[in-house]
């Protein structure tokens, strides 16, 4: 995988693999079928992401804020992983119908669709539930895996400033289409079969989908820029992947710089100019991070989890967790029992 003259190992993604957890990336997927034109539907903006592929026949998508459409055809797909407004419809003149009504889906708000023409919309619960001949995927139609995506924002992590407004993804090459065809070839029949954790299976795959656009977005990037340049970046992706896989050995700037061949000054400068934030505050960020999650997830003790961040004393640990936070690690604890 190759982005800016540089080689992303698999190694060096165990960065994004850990923010993504951190932030607590998940899936919902539907399908959404237009039949006989014309009609469009409008996904309206939410507060995380969304993203469509194209399963069966053709559409055209035009973005909240422009005026031109683009078409995509089977095997494309498309993200905006911070929500932005769409429109797809069947030709570019159909962009212009008024909405009539919205799609609802199975009681689920998540999705929130305005629709004008033969527009139909189900989870994957439903598509097995279809009568033989009331199956998607006639002819004529054009069918759509919609998968909404929910993440916790309130982290504020530089990568979540950094997101791309909108991701194109076609099938471009061999292997891009190959694994576009194995991914929703698996989503498609998993949606059908009445298998036991069909849920799980299908929007688990379909953050496997949402991973491979980010993963395809880093390596086709021109010119990337903020927290996924400094993925692609052959030295400051090796730093990130160091962070966020640090165990006992504990990390300084010093000892990072060192471990990736560059001087402390240009490792600093280098580091903030693509992650925005100084190699020092990224550590302690991360490391509250961790800490955070231990406090959600288990019940090791304050004190322990403090030592294991970096923290002399518990005291100093509640400290930065609360100017970090704006809550203190007992709160946090408690309210995640009650939940719980």
């Amino acid at each position: 995988m190759q982005a800016s003259g540089h080689w992303i190992t698999m190694e060096k993604m165990d960065a994004l693999t850990h923010i993504l957890k951190t932030i607590g990336l998940s899936a919902k997927t539907y399908f959404c079928e237009g039949l006989s034109g014309p009609w469009n539907m409008q996904f309206q903006y939410r507060p995380e992401g969304i993203f469509h592929i194209v399963l069966q026949g053709q559409c055209y998508l035009r973005e909240g804020g422009q005026k031109e459409s683009i078409l995509l055809q089977e095997g494309d797909a498309v993200a905006f992983p911070t929500g932005g407004a769409h429109w797809i419809s069947d030709t570019p003149d159909s962009q212009n119908l008024p909405s009539e009504n919205v799609v609802t889906v199975s009681g689920d708000e998540d999705l929130l669709l305005l629709k004008n023409g033969d527009v139909r919309a189900f989870t994957s619960n439903d598509y097995s539930s279809e009568t033989p001949n009331e199956t998607p995927g006639s002819d004529t139609s054009t069918v759509l895996f919609c998968t909404t995506l929910s993440y916790d924002a309130s982290l504020k992590h530089p990568f979540l400033r950094s997101l791309p407004c909108f991701i194109h993804v076609g099938p471009r090459t061999n292997d891009e289409r190959r694994t576009l065809k194995l991914l929703t070839g698996l989503l498609a029949e998993e949606s059908a079969s009445s298998y036991p954790g069909k849920s799980l299976m299908v929007n688990n795959l379909s953050e496997v989908l949402f991973i491979q656009m980010l993963r395809s977005h880093i390596r086709e990037a021109q010119r990337p820029s903020g927290y996924m340049a400094a993925l692609a970046d052959q030295n400051i992706g090796q730093a990130l992947n160091l962070i966020h896989t640090e165990a006992e050995k504990k990390w300084s700037v010093e000892s990072l710089s060192r471990a990736v061949a560059m001087s402390g000054t240009t490792f600093t400068r280098r580091f903030a100019e693509l992650v925005g934030v100084t190699p020092k505050a990224y550590l302690t960020n991360t490391r509250l991070l961790k800490a955070r999650i231990k406090l959600q997830s288990t019940a090791e003790s304050t004190l322990s989890i403090a030592e294991s961040a970096g923290y002399a004393s518990e005291a100093a640990f509640s400290k930065a967790f609360k100017k970090h936070f704006n809550t203190t690690p007992g709160e946090l604890r408690k309210r995640y029992q009650r939940v719980r």
